[in-house]
């Protein structure tokens, strides 16, 4: 573990998740305080039609007036259209306007545990290479690594290439991420652990069907990709919203 701490930004995708969005700011405002001061949060909200995200970061910013801020910085932006599994683009937005550093990528149903956060602001990590997480479920079971968390420097996501937004609007397209972070750097899983809360309250997305037929033809359009291909980003209209 170093001594000077390590700034960093966590980026979250939103879609329709306000009860859960305000749980999550709660819990990353019990961190510890020197975690906080190095924290910059970005939220991109997904076009959500019902529930965006802006009034719940509103009402906790709100709060603080008359306190200390909390955080490094927080910044919301979002998607002004609404497509399906279009947290691609939401990532993509989010790493576009970090600060050159690290960066913290997971989902809005997974917590950042204080020892975790610890390890990430002390810890001793090498920016050439892609780390993922340990993972358990809230209640302590033990679970596999999340497939879709990363810790790794603006530097190196913009290496991998992003998230293909050309992918948008179909579900399972993690995996294409991950075999381009495999031949991008090397993968470490660390031994620290992201918390599941999936499908605690509404902290995963339901409006949207998993595992549909349109989703059996993203390895087809994979499958077409030709030598001079790229990842597309940045496709999709946003802005970002005043806090």
């Amino acid at each position: 573990m170093g001594d000077v701490p390590r700034p960093f930004t966590l980026i979250m995708p939103y879609y329709e998740n306000p009860n859960f969005l305000a749980q999550q700011l709660a819990h990353l405002a019990a961190l510890p305080v020197d975690v906080r001061e190095v924290l910059s949060i970005i939220i991109v909200d997904d076009g959500s039609p019902e529930s965006p995200a802006e009034p719940i970061i509103g009402e906790f910013l709100a709060y603080y007036e008359q306190r200390a801020q909390p955080f490094e910085s927080v910044r919301l932006f979002r998607i002004d259209v609404d497509v399906r599994w279009n947290w691609l683009a939401a990532r993509n937005i989010g790493a576009h306007h970090a600060d050159d550093g690290w960066l913290m990528i997971t989902d809005m149903d997974h917590v950042l545990p204080p020892g975790t956060a610890r390890a990430l602001v002390y810890g001793v990590h090498s920016p050439s290479t892609i780390y993922r997480f340990e993972r358990r479920e809230h209640t302590g079971h033990g679970l596999h690594p999340h497939p879709n968390s990363w810790f790794y420097t603006r530097d190196m996501y913009w290496r991998v290439g992003g998230h293909d937004e050309a992918l948008s609007g179909y579900y399972g397209t993690d995996g294409e991420y991950r075999r381009r972070c495999v031949k991008t750097a090397p993968i470490r899983i660390m031994d620290c652990a992201l918390e599941r809360h999936e499908k605690i309250g509404d902290s995963s997305t339901t409006h949207y069907k998993r595992k549909q037929a349109e989703d059996a033809t993203v390895k087809r359009r994979i499958g077409l990709r030709g030598r001079k291909w790229r990842p597309r980003v940045l496709s999709f209209p946003y802005h970002e919203v005043a806090l």
